[in-house]
Formats: structure tokens, sequence, C-alpha cells
């Protein structure tokens, strides 16, 4: 696996310099312009195994970004290495104390000892992604567990009302779930379960979250996505899956199998527990006026979602 460095500076003959040595070592280099930048450039689509950052910068500094890094569970293990200009001890320090795992000064940039120890914090990093791809996920299904599910809706709900953007929630359950286990067994269960992760991460887009919720539900999350367009997404999931049996063939058998579900979108005042709270109301309905259906919360009433 390449390592992959952030490398955040406001100057350009900086950021130059760094990726033309880290880029000649074999490194993949993602670049930013300040703090702000680069707490968006750490998207979980791709794993950044080193922050190589600069102290002083506009808009968001080394220090705060170390401390936005730091408070989200996701990002917190990943190496910093700041960039400062000082020599002083009580600089440095202040660096470490607020979370910085290193520093390399600039007027002493040995190209040698950075690259060394960038290596050395990447690949204990490699290793802790280890770990942590192993704790957020489903060992059935392969999803995103319900802890994976939960930090990434935290990071969404904070994006969505940093930049104004929508974002909108689905909870899906899968119809008569006992009477599958009852009937044919927790095998052909657990069958079940994989078939529809299956088809939830085909429908799904880079940018969206697919999780094992719990049991039988599954939560789909729908970044930059109005009310209106993740409800269609997830009509058609249904729609499909209702028209597509399982084919059990250790049973020599199809199985039918429909979802049930509820889509809210974010508002002003939702914590992501109001926020998922409304999704499972809907599907709480949804399954007692029927199943086989979607409700969607607009304007404060539940509505059909029809195709």
């Amino acid at each position: 696996m390449r390592t992959r460095v952030l490398v955040v500076d406001d100057s350009a003959t900086i950021r130059a310099l760094l990726t033309k040595v880290l880029q000649n070592e074999g490194m993949d280099v993602i670049i930013a312009h300040d703090g702000l930048e680069a707490i968006e450039r750490l998207s979980p689509e791709e794993d950044i195994h080193v922050i190589l950052t600069d102290l002083r910068m506009p808009n968001m500094d080394g220090l705060d970004l170390i401390k936005a890094i730091r408070a989200r569970e996701r990002l917190r293990s990943i190496p910093v290495i700041m960039l400062t200009s000082s020599s002083e001890t009580d600089d440095h320090r202040d660096n470490l104390v607020a979370g910085a795992n290193d520093y390399i000064q600039k007027d002493k940039l040995d190209h040698q000892l950075m690259v060394a120890k960038i290596n050395n914090y990447a690949e204990l990093r490699k290793s802790q992604l280890v770990a942590e791809q192993a704790s957020w996920t489903d060992g059935l299904t392969q999803l995103g567990n319900r802890r994976f599910g939960e930090i990434r809706l935290e990071e969404e709900v904070e994006r969505a009302r940093r930049y104004g953007h929508p974002l909108s929630v689905c909870l899906v359950d899968i119809d008569h779930f006992k009477k599958v286990n009852d009937t044919l067994g927790h095998a052909a269960g657990d069958d079940v379960l994989k078939w529809v992760a299956a088809r939830l991460t085909q429908v799904s887009r880079g940018t969206d979250i697919v999780s094992r919720w719990g049991g039988e539900e599954f939560l789909f999350a729908f970044p930059e996505t109005s009310l209106e367009e993740a409800a269609q997404i997830m009509e058609r999931f249904r729609s499909h899956l209702a028209a597509t049996p399982v084919d059990m063939q250790a049973l020599d058998a199809n199985v039918p199998v429909t979802v049930s579900g509820g889509v809210a979108e974010l508002e002003a005042e939702d914590t992501v527990a109001a926020l998922v709270d409304r999704a499972d109301r809907a599907l709480y309905e949804a399954k007692e006026t029927g199943r086989n259906r979607l409700l969607m919360w607009q304007l404060g009433q539940l509505r059909p979602v029809a195709a």
C-alpha cells in the first residue's frame, strides 16, 4: 500500500517542494492550503497515513487543525507532524501538547530525516487502519456496523450544517425476517441479510453511507441529497427487491424478500439521534400499515413514497 501524505501549507513554494520530495520517495501527496481545506481532504474514501502541516496559516492554523482532528473519532489516530519556523522549546512543547506527534523545523529541513519520520508514522497508521476497519465492520454483511454509521453520520451532519447542504437518511427493515429464520433456519436468514446488504451496496454512490444498524435493519445516509431524491433512490431499491426473490441454492428455493423504510431529511435543530428517530418512526408506521412500502416525513407529516 502506497503511503498517502496530506500536506497542509499556505505557501505554494513549500507545497511544491514537499510534493516533489515525497513523490520522489513513491508517496501519494494530497494538498490543502489551510486547516479548513485539510478537514475536507480527510474523506473516508481516501485514508490518509500522515499529515504534514504548517503551524501558521489563515482560516485555520496548524494547532486548530490538530484539535479538530483529535476531536473526531475516525481521524484522531492519524499521525500529525508539525512544520514550524520556530526554534523555541516552548513552541515545540505547545505543538506536542496540542496533539502533534512530532515536529520539523523549516529552517533545518533535512529531507532524509523528514522522509524517515513519515515512513515510521505511516507504518504505524497502516496497522491501526487494519484494526479500525475490523472494529467498524459488520462481520456478516461486510457493511459498516452501527458504530461506523453513527460516526460517519455525525461527520456528515456537521458538514451539512457548515456548508448548508441537504442530508437525508433512510432506515430500512426486512419484512417478516423472523419467519425466514423460523421456517428456513438461521443460515438462510444470514443469506438473506448478505443478499440485501449486497443490493444496498450496488445502489449506493461513492459518498453515501450504508451500515447495518442492527438485526435486520440498515441505515442509508445520503449527503448533499434532498428528501425527494433520497426517497426515489430507496423506492427504486424497494421495488427491485420486491420483484427479485432470493435464490437459495442450498434449499433449492426462491425466497421473496421485501423491505419497509422511513426517510427523513436533516432539519435545523436536529441531532443525529433526532434525525434517525424520525426515520425510525416512519419505518414503524410503514410496518404497521402494510409493509413493503416507504414513508417519508414531509412538512411535518408522514407521506407515502411513490415511484
